[in-house]
């Protein structure tokens, strides 16, 4: 209860600051409800939602979350007069009823840009591609109406994403099959995210560029400071290894996000946390 109370607090104080400091902020909370309504969908949960409820409750289930999650951004976006992305909003959460997530599943697989090895963007981008779509049709938004905000939040929301992807934990086994040491090992997997987040939203970042060129350096400071939350979020990973991403690390990281300043303290922390986890399986 203390959690809850806590988190609704948090959630509002926080949303204060961002509309009051953002412009792009209510493309935001249109974006991550959604966002979070699709993970919901995953296909394991899916089946075994199949497999207890009929179609009638089970598209009660569903609505009913989708609706959970949605009503904080939805008050959110009615104190501050967001009325067409409110009606954006609740025009698209039931229409996610209908999607069939894992519907292409059994048919054939969605071919990536990546190897095997990587599996976290190897799953991460199947499981994210629509969003992935939606951030490049934001950016190509941004550049037909020259607002160079939208084009930000695109690149944020690519950030957010591809950090998304290390919540999905592999198993001690795969970590000892490596010969590295727990500090290669890490830095390993750092340069493979950057690389492959790089590689996956060259583009995006080459048009934005390439359409606001005065913009230049506001751009590059935040792909950098993007890629270092990313090492951030890797350390935090094995931080907890074996186990999944805690409630600890996931509140440590929401703060981290809205006051980046404090990714200072906690960035050394997870680093010699991981490196203490890893020492158990690299031996």
């Amino acid at each position: 209860m203390l959690a809850w109370v806590l988190s609704t607090i948090a959630f509002f104080v926080l949303s204060i600051f961002f509309f009051s400091n953002y412009e792009y902020a209510e493309y935001i909370y249109l974006v991550i409800p959604v966002f979070l309504s699709l993970r919901l969908k995953e296909y394991k949960r899916e089946e075994f939602l199949k497999i207890c409820y009929d179609n009638r409750k089970r598209y009660l289930i569903r609505g009913l979350e989708n609706l959970i999650i949605s009503i904080p951004f939805l008050i959110v976006l009615l104190i501050h007069q967001a009325y067409l992305i409110s009606a954006l909003l609740l025009l698209i959460i039931p229409l996610l009823n209908l999607y069939k997530n894992g519907g292409l599943k059994s048919h054939f697989t969605i071919l990536t840009p990546f190897q095997s090895k990587p599996f976290e963007f190897t799953v991460g981008f199947r499981k994210s591609v629509f969003l992935i779509i939606l951030i490049y049709a934001l950016s190509i938004i941004s550049i037909s109406v020259d607002n160079l905000n939208l084009g930000l939040f695109a690149l944020i929301l690519s950030f957010l994403n591809s950090i998304s992807y290390y919540s999905y934990m592999e198993d001690e086994f795969y970590v000892w099959s490596h010969k590295e040491k727990p500090n290669e090992y890490l830095w390993k997997k750092v340069l493979i995210g950057i690389l492959l987040n790089s590689l996956l939203y060259l583009p995006l970042m080459t048009m934005l560029l390439f359409f606001f060129p005065e913009n230049m350096l506001h751009l590059l400071i935040l792909y950098s400071v993007g890629c270092f939350f990313m090492m951030a979020v890797v350390f935090m990973k094995y931080a907890a290894f074996p186990h999944k991403i805690g409630f600890k690390e996931s509140i440590i990281l929401s703060i981290s996000l809205y006051f980046p300043p404090i990714i200072l303290l906690t960035f050394p922390y997870f680093y010699y946390q991981s490196i203490k986890s890893l020492k158990k399986v690299l031996k």
